[in-house]
């Protein structure tokens, strides 16, 4: 972009100097015939040269503008409107490279939302996926990719999709859509004995950061079975992990399953991913702090 600067400056000098002959020519009597050409072909060339000037300081100004708040923010924050431009950008140029060479690993849909955009008549969809590479910690990652509309009903919060990671830069990925994505099993707290994990389990409490379907299932008593991915803090300071799980939920505590919602837990201490939610603890907790009425 320098060097397209500089070719505008220059081109800029010389129309002005053709300009400046121009209207010097027009002012002699008699007027010369090479004066109007002067004078015309000189007001193009420095508008084109004052216009390719402009347009390269308008591009360099805004990527080093980019540069500057991505610096900032950080990879792993840059999102919002800059997110958007990189990954619009990534799909431009295409993610081919990523399909033949990139690195295999599964990622979980923890949460997905519509972008309102559409991309070749197909959706983007704005997704937080829990990237889980081979023999590496997994990671979490706000992802956007347009959505295949036969897949649209079947990709939802729980799948399993198949992804491809550039080596070089782990956040940047993309969907292998030819590989049908999978349901991840979670596990069934009401399976794991959860009146003894209740009694014996160690205390702590559970953030609801989302949930997913689990198509219908139901308890033994017949209340349905919501699937949850929970921010756990054990009580006493320990550090906070996420789980997922499918946990029966007392109808009356349905307006709970909401994100952000708070809830009492039971950890089993030779598991921490065995958790339970005590309904009924809450319950009286509340009971114990409710005031007395005379």
């Amino acid at each position: 972009m320098a060097r397209m600067g500089k070719l505008g400056v220059g081109v800029g000098i010389c129309g002005g100097l053709l300009l400046a002959a121009g209207v010097t020519g027009m002012t002699m009597w008699p007027m010369p015939a090479w004066a109007t050409p002067a004078f015309v072909v000189g007001m193009m060339t420095t508008f084109a040269g004052v216009f390719t000037s402009a347009w390269s300081f308008h591009t360099t100004a805004f990527r080093r503008g980019m540069s500057v708040f991505e610096e900032q923010l950080g990879p792993e924050k840059s999102g919002g409107l800059f997110g958007m431009v990189r990954d619009l950008q990534d799909m431009a140029r295409g993610n081919g490279d990523l399909l033949a060479g990139g690195l295999p690993a599964t990622a979980v849909v923890l949460s997905m939302r519509d972008t309102g955009m559409t991309l070749n008549d197909q959706p983007m969809v704005g997704f937080e996926l829990e990237v889980r590479p081979g023999g590496a910690a997994p990671y979490r990652v706000a992802h956007r990719e347009t959505l295949p509309r036969l897949l649209v009903g079947a990709v939802l919060p729980g799948s399993v999709l198949s992804v491809r990671i550039d080596p070089a830069d782990p956040r940047r990925l993309a969907v292998d859509w030819n590989r049908a994505p999978g349901r991840e099993e979670p596990v069934v707290a009401e399976h794991l004995s959860a009146a003894d994990l209740l009694a014996r389990g160690l205390p702590g409490t559970a953030t609801v950061m989302g949930t997913f379907d689990l198509n219908g299932m139901t308890a033994d008593n017949g209340d349905p079975i919501v699937g949850f991915v929970l921010q756990v803090v054990p009580d006493g300071g320990g550090a906070p992990y996420q789980v997922r799980l499918g946990h029966r939920v007392p109808p009356a505590h349905l307006h709970r399953t909401v994100p952000g919602t708070r809830l009492p837990v039971r950890i089993a201490a030779e598991d921490p991913e065995k958790v339970a939610v005590d309904w009924e603890g809450e319950a009286a907790a509340r009971a114990k702090t409710a005031p007395t009425a005379f």
